[in-house]
């Protein structure tokens, strides 16, 4: 029994991640390429968590009764050549997912360039099987490692500094709690995996990677409620949230700026939607860079945008809309594009004894106010 009792940890994973799999693959939008990315993670770590039973129940340093059972050395090399081939690929998708949850498009020469590396570890794990290069097991079935093992651990702690790396660069696009849970699954297995190489027989990483796929996958579930899809910047639920934090408050201490985006049914009716999704990528990247974590920004509907500060300090978001409106400008004349990405936008701070909903529709008037002089202009200038 002793082996059992030595992967009893791997089997109580596979029967917690299982269920976890079939939810993320009844429950995600697979369209999404984050959402692909995630499942393919936690399918991969269900994988190697079998493999790393199978291989403990075919070596004799953990089941003896197998000992001198020559029939079984090719399956034992069989398991260990998948399980190596796949040890680098949770990091690799995990960094990919980063990528596609972040918003920031991998180009394809750095897919490549990235992928060599587990060409390179795919191609050790295969050889291995008769050349003994990262393990090898002997006529009695002994697993051991091989000269060049430490290969396949430096890939994948490689993949986890490039996931740690998109996580840094782009804090800025992740609220502080989901940055937090993300940094916790990354560093769970990059932990338990040196233990691991210290202390050969005490088997923690893909039970840990196991609890990871679970935190990212709770991770995705809240976020994906209160985050917008396509410009990765806090939703419509998200906004109902901070007015109904605002409501709460005994004293009102509130800034808002609602933004209209001009023509974007124009645009879309014009270039087609794609160019519609760019020009709304391209203001609320502007958003993005033009407000800091002081700011809540927001985008409540198609065209609808809001920034959100819990302090009356109106010069702070004006200064920012107008360094955001004149940066949106001269994207435009630099990118040549043959439509503008402009915006409307009405701002309201919070009077004495103001209620919010009194501040919204405030600033919903000042908005449209400006809108309606633009279009003035505009019929104006026409003439």
């Amino acid at each position: 029994m002793t082996y059992l009792s030595t992967i009893h940890v791997d089997i109580l994973m596979c029967l917690a991640l299982l269920p976890a799999i079939a939810v993320a693959a009844i429950k995600l939008d697979r369209s999404i390429p984050a959402h692909r990315h995630l499942i393919s993670i936690m399918v991969c770590v269900f994988i190697l968590l079998v493999l790393e039973a199978c291989s403990v129940a075919l070596d004799a340093n953990f089941n003896a009764t197998i000992r001198d059972n020559v029939q079984l050395v090719p399956l034992g090399k069989l398991v260990n050549s998948i399980g190596f081939l796949l040890v680098p690929a949770p990091a690799f998708l995990t960094w990919t997912f980063l990528h596609h949850w972040t918003g920031v498009r991998l180009a394809a020469p750095a897919i490549l360039f990235w992928t060599l590396p587990l060409a390179c570890n795919a191609a050790l794990a295969i050889l291995s099987y008769n050349e003994g290069l990262l393990f090898s097991v002997a006529p009695d079935n002994t697993y051991s490692r091989g000269p060049w093992f430490v290969i396949s651990p430096a890939i994948f702690y490689g993949y986890q500094t490039l996931a740690v790396s998109v996580l840094v660069r782009q804090r800025a696009r992740l609220r502080a709690e989901e940055a937090a849970l993300f940094a916790l699954a990354l560093v769970l297995p990059a932990i338990t995996a040196a233990i691991q190489l210290h202390y050969f027989t005490f088997l923690t990483i893909w039970s840990s990677w196991a609890i990871s796929c679970i935190i990212l996958l709770v991770t995705v579930f809240i976020n994906s409620s209160e985050r917008d899809e396509l410009t990765k910047l806090a939703n419509r639920t998200a906004y109902r949230n901070a007015i109904t934090k605002a409501r709460r408050m005994r004293e009102l201490k509130m800034c808002v700026a609602l933004l209209d985006m001009d023509g974007l049914k124009a645009i879309n009716d014009r270039y087609g939607h794609a160019a519609g999704d760019h020009a709304l990528l391209a203001l609320a990247e502007g958003l993005r860079k033009t407000f800091d974590e002081r700011f809540s920004v927001m985008r409540f509907g198609g065209d609808e945008f809001a920034v959100v500060q819990f302090d009356n300090d109106p010069a702070a978001i004006y200064e920012r809309l107008c360094t955001l409106e004149n940066d949106l400008a001269e994207q435009d004349a630099a990118f040549g594009r043959p439509y503008r990405v402009a915006f409307s936008y009405g701002l309201a701070c919070s009077r004495d004894g103001e209620c919010v909903d009194a501040l919204l529709k405030r600033c919903d008037t000042l908005m449209y106010d400006r809108k309606r002089q633009k279009h003035i202009k505009a019929d104006a200038t026409a003439h």
